[in-house]
């Protein structure tokens, strides 16, 4: 266990302890550069004082607008040093969204990565006290805006003051999704984080020759806390700049852990399928065997026989390699995984860890681990984290890792955390024997039709998303006669196809839901779906950031086509 207590304890716990020579990479030009985990906490200490010059105290709370890198993690320390309150924001948000966020932490002075020509940015710009930028596209006239190096510059001959954080004190606001409503800013504490970096060494081990690949935004809670453990732990990270090019820099780096969405892995798992598809006869023929022996094969087997040997050496092993060959952790977290996307890379040789957590939690409750990974469960509790089911089988968490509360909204805080301590996770779980944990859906996605039957929308959705033609699904039901669902295309698939093109995919999706439609109860059935082209975006406001479907807008957007669906009740699937 580390013994610092907070985030500034962590920091100087890199300082004292950390001596990696390639510590922090990132992409400039094309190239990968390499910081030091000495410059690394130099920079730090110059990024604190120019911060302390331009006014920026404890409690002062700054916005961070920028992409992972070391940088955006030099600011967060600088702030944590001081006592001040970092708010991350997801760089494509909506306008909206923004515009709330900042007034709602009442953010005083932002850091922002890339300042180009964005009216909803400059919106918030005139409001701030101070603005921090990284680089710029366009003139920085106005007077609150000062460039990095004439930031940096403000530090120079002043001394480096700590300020005496406590455990207690807040650290950080995270805003959730908002995928139903407004966000709602999560209050995180040093003791909240650092309970997690603690459970995280107990669950995860590191190695001191690791390498991490940074796939999801610094924003996400679930990518920041596994970061710092990443750094207290000394291991060499490297952050990827455009998630397209997620599997060139695999190749390149050869990482040994990674964090992923499911959303990753199953785009992994169609891309794999259309090589598959694409490719000359005989390679087709073992391909296809290949792929249809993962899907099916059960991962509990513990001895591989003669197929999967040749398997292994004919197909997986390529397949592995494309990945970079050398990964023995990759955690699955942020959603639920599929279990036939899991028992596919779970087949092919690839060590995958389910695991489970909210930002409200800090956001890891439960994972699988090296020697204890059971597929299809999302793992066993973190040390210091209790567990147990309501009467109507809700997962309750409790422990150091749960937020401090909703900021400015005590009522829903209440709500969420009983008085004595537990927070209501809204999800509905079963706990096994061994204390693993299996999440069935969302409380509030369980919905009931108005025949009495009651639905998860989430299993029915992931059963949808199986299919390589579908990119998105939203299942309809609450207070309706029988099941529908508005289903996304893959734009990937679309790619080039003419009319008879798209006429061949609507034949595949049809097949699919009809498929999927076999292993449901009659009442959770498909009845009736509509296509839909459209491509969903932050920017069009169908996606979060965290890139869930926004139910809300989704229903406004498509309110035509989803009362066609009931029009004359006597759907056609």
């Amino acid at each position: 266990m580390f013994d610092f207590k907070t985030l500034q304890g962590l920091f100087d716990h890199i300082d004292q302890n950390i001596k990696t020579p390639s510590y922090l990479n990132y992409r400039n030009n094309g190239q990968w550069v390499a910081i030091s985990s000495e410059a690394f906490v130099l920079q730090v200490k110059r990024v604190t004082k120019a911060f302390e010059q331009i006014g920026v105290k404890r409690g002062t709370a700054v916005g961070i607008i920028a992409p992972s890198s070391p940088f955006w993690l030099m600011v967060d320390f600088a702030l944590q040093n001081l006592g001040a309150v970092s708010v991350p924001i997801f760089i494509n948000i909506a306008s909206e969204n923004l515009l709330y966020e900042v007034e709602d932490a009442a953010i005083e002075v932002l850091f922002i990565a890339n300042l180009s020509d964005s009216r909803p940015l400059h919106k918030v710009i005139e409001k701030m006290r101070h603005v921090i930028v990284k680089e710029s596209l366009i003139d920085l006239s106005p007077k609150n805006i000062i460039a990095w190096d004439d930031f940096l510059e403000r530090s120079e001959g002043k001394g480096f003051r700590q300020r005496d954080v406590k455990a207690g004190d807040l650290a950080t606001i995270i805003y959730t999704s908002g995928s139903t409503g407004r966000p709602k800013g999560v209050e995180l504490t040093h003791d909240n984080l650092i309970a997690q970096v603690n459970d995280a060494q107990d669950a995860i081990v590191l190695e001191p020759q690791d390498k991490a690949l940074s796939l999801l935004p610094l924003a996400h809670i679930f990518e920041r806390m596994v970061m710092l453990y990443y750094m207290a732990s000394g291991i060499s990270i490297y952050f990827v700049d455009d998630v397209q090019k997620a599997g060139v820099y695999m190749k390149e780096v050869k990482p040994t852990v990674m964090l992923v969405v499911p959303r990753l892995l199953e785009k992994i798992y169609t891309r794999i399928h259309m090589s598959v598809d694409e490719a000359p006869l005989l390679r087709r023929t073992i391909a296809s065997l290949a792929f249809v022996w993962a899907r099916y094969r059960d991962p509990d087997q513990s001895d591989r026989g003669t197929i999967d040997r040749l398997l292994d050496s004919i197909v997986y092993n390529r397949l592995l390699e494309a990945l970079g060959g050398n990964i023995r952790i990759m955690i699955s977290g942020g959603a639920p995984l599929s279990k036939s996307i899991s028992k596919f890379f779970l087949n092919i040789g690839l060590p995958l860890y389910q695991g489970y957590g909210l930002t409200e939690a800090s956001p890891v409750v439960c994972v699988n681990r090296i020697g204890q990974n059971r597929w299809g469960s999302s793992g066993l509790p973190f040390k210091s984290v209790e567990v147990r089911l309501s009467a109507e089988y809700e997962l309750l968490v409790r422990g150091r890792n749960v937020m401090r509360g909703y900021h400015n909204r005590p009522q829903e805080t209440a709500k969420a955390i009983d008085s004595e301590g537990w927070l209501h996770t809204g999800d509905l779980a079963h706990i096994d024997k061994a204390g693993y944990i299996t999440i069935e859906s969302r409380l509030k996605e369980l919905y009931k039709t108005s025949t009495g039957k009651y639905v998860s929308a989430v299993k029915i959705e992931s059963a949808l998303m199986h299919s390589k033609w579908i990119e998105y699904a939203m299942v309809i039901a609450e207070g309706r006669s029988y099941v529908t669902a508005l289903i996304f295309c893959d734009p990937l698939m679309l790619e080039g196809l003419d009319e008879k093109g798209r006429q061949q995919v609507k034949k595949h999706i049809e097949k699919s839901v009809r498929v999927m439609n076999r292993h449901f109860d009659h009442w959770e059935r498909v009845r009736d779906y509509r296509l839909i082209y459209e491509v969903p975006t932050i920017e069009n406001a169908l996606i979060t950031p965290s890139m869930k479907l926004i139910r809300a807008h989704v229903i406004a957007r498509y309110e035509y086509e989803i009362e066609a669906m009931y029009d004359d009740e006597t759907p056609y699937v």
